[in-house]
């Protein structure tokens, strides 16, 4: 059965020849985000309007640009003052543990994990409801005693916590499973680590 009508598909197609954007199509339909880029994302967009279309997207990029920009005014400031230490701790942490596209890191080391909280709600200033925890334990793991030290090392509710089991029969390598930290909306926090990583690797490449 179709969701959306043959009439609306068509008038989909025949609005983004002429330059409608994504987001635009959204609101002026009412067709989630997903649907539009799979009817639209193979539709030529009439030269005329084209121009005008990527107009609209050098907004995105514009931002985008500029918080990356900032980002790396941020980070010098931080690595040329009295919190260069902590700095250059969290950037090497992340670097080590971190991912690339998403500010997530995961360890089973409570220490580190402590030490980069620390300096996230100390120095980076997150606020405490954009943190998110997700506990991942093993068969033969006592659960409580998992989410206990988790609770205790991170000062995060137990409630709070995601869990995930991975049961494959076997105890795993660590006692008190694997934590990782997740900072909701971080997109600007990520830009601000990444930066203060590739400040700090030309620091040590230039001596």
């Amino acid at each position: 059965m179709r969701i959306h009508s043959i009439d609306k598909i068509k008038e989909l197609k025949k609005l983004r020849k002429r330059g409608y954007s994504i987001n635009e199509l959204v609101l002026k339909l009412s067709i989630p985000k997903t649907t539009v880029w799979h009817h639209i994302h193979n539709v030529p967009i009439s030269p005329k309007y084209a121009l005008i279309l990527r107009s609209k997207c050098g907004g995105n990029s514009n931002r985008k640009q500029k918080n990356w920009e900032e980002a790396r005014k941020l980070a010098n400031e931080l690595l040329c003052g009295p919190q260069r230490e902590f700095a250059i701790i969290v950037a090497m942490l992340y670097w080590g543990e971190g991912t690339k596209k998403v500010c997530e890191f995961v360890n089973s080391d409570g220490k580190m994990i402590k030490c980069y909280l620390g300096i996230l709600r100390n120095v980076f200033n997150i606020p405490e409801e954009f943190i998110s925890p997700t506990l991942r334990i093993f068969s033969g793991m006592d659960r409580k005693e998992c989410i206990d030290y988790w609770s205790d090392i991170t000062g995060i509710p137990k409630q709070s916590f995601i869990i995930r089991l991975n049961d494959g029969g076997i105890r795993g390598r660590t006692k008190y499973g694997m934590c990782r930290i997740i900072i909701r909306k971080g997109s600007n926090t990520l830009k601000l680590i990444h930066s203060l990583i590739e400040q700090i690797f030309k620091e040590m490449t230039k001596k």
